[in-house]
């Protein structure tokens, strides 16, 4: 995950950069934001991909099924190898590729772990707030006589997020471990220091906090512990995740069963669709549960990234719409085809049995006559 964490977080390093120039009250939560919006649009082709190829298969269930049930009984490894090459002539005749449904899905679990390391540790991925962190290093440093007895009580806690043990002797290596202190944490540390050095420190944390701060909740914090600590208001963050992805999860729920709909009218197994329910009602209470544990800021990208896809599901769903139609003129063309040979077919064998009856009947005939 080093190389995935790196790259997209010298992705967000940039976004971050370019919109400290214009907001440096918010950036961090406007960032991700931007960074969910740029993603969605460049998984749009996946997306498209992912439900041409859904609406694809449920065109051609009955080609497929003819293959099916032409190797049912067939479990030798020829007849199995046959099937899965008729299989894929006809996904390529159709040009649909099976796997296309699931690349979205692949791609956004990388994502949401990589943003997760990435809020964990800011101060190593985003310039910025690297330099903020250093900053506030080095007036602790300067401050704080006993800082590192004061800091040894989070020093587990840190170890336990970050997996690494610092070394807060070193000035760069403090950084990053104050990069890891949630709100209350602070608090804690501000209230064992002295009164004169107070202000110094605050005033510190204050230029580091309005990066970090969105909508009146830091990113960085989690809203367990923001609840904990009395600010109720975060327990919105995870309704609105869950509700977020409720919403969406409906109108993909009713996308996926109308265009999965065979087109021979016939309803799909009721398993598919007890599954679709049972993921449209864990899908919402799993995002609102790590959306509780985990920092603010992958929920801002969840919630965004909801929003985001409802309004691309509507778009994508108008492009595919316009792609079926085309396949489905293609598929009825080669039915009607197919219909016209058989009954061709039909009608040669029909003319071709009174031939032979009659063929027969004047043979007889004439082998009673030479009799007489």
């Amino acid at each position: 995950m080093g190389f995935i964490n790196d790259f997209f977080g010298a992705i967000l390093n940039i976004i971050f950069e370019g919109v400290a120039v214009i907001s440096p009250v918010g950036t961090l939560g406007i960032t991700i934001i931007i960074f969910t919006l740029v993603t969605r649009l460049l998984m749009t082709p996946l997306q498209l991909s992912s439900q041409r190829t859904s609406r694809g298969m449920s065109k051609i269930q009955p080609e497929m099924k003819r293959i099916q049930d032409k190797y049912k009984n067939k479990k030798d490894q020829e007849s199995q190898l046959q099937s899965s090459n008729e299989m894929k002539l006809l996904y390529k005749k159709y040009k649909i590729n099976p796997l296309a449904g699931c690349l979205p899905l692949l791609i956004q679990f990388p994502l949401i772990l990589a943003l997760f390391n990435v809020l964990r540790e800011p101060a190593r991925y985003i310039r910025t707030l690297g330099e903020q962190y250093s900053n506030i290093a080095g007036t602790i440093i300067t401050n704080v006589p006993n800082y590192q007895e004061l800091l040894e009580g989070f020093k587990k806690a840190v170890q336990t997020t970050s997996r690494v043990e610092y070394d807060i002797t070193q000035s760069d290596q403090l950084g990053n471990f104050l990069s890891h202190l949630n709100s209350s944490q602070w608090r804690e540390f501000l209230s064992q220091v002295s009164v004169e050095t107070q202000p110094v420190l605050e005033q510190a944390l204050r230029a580091k906090e309005q990066f970090e701060v969105f909508l009146g909740i830091n990113l960085i914090d989690t809203p367990s512990l923001l609840i904990k600590g009395g600010v109720w208001l975060a327990v919105l963050v995870p309704l609105i995740a869950g509700a977020s992805t409720y919403i969406f999860s409906k109108l993909t729920m009713a996308s996926s069963a109308a265009m999965q709909q065979p087109a021979d009218g016939t309803k799909q197994p009721s398993s598919t669709e007890s599954m679709m329910k049972s993921m449209n009602i864990m899908m919402p209470i799993m995002t609102g549960m790590f959306s509780y544990t985990m920092p603010v800021g992958l929920a801002v990208y969840w919630i965004a990234g909801n929003i985001i896809m409802m309004g691309q599901q509507w778009f994508v769903n108008k492009i595919v719409a316009k792609q079926e139609v085309k396949l489905e003129e293609v598929i009825r063309k080669e039915r009607e085809e197919e219909a016209k040979a058989k009954k061709v077919i039909k009608k040669k064998v029909i003319k071709k049995v009174p031939v032979q009856k009659k063929t027969t009947e004047d043979n007889e005939s004439i082998q009673t006559k030479s009799n007489k």
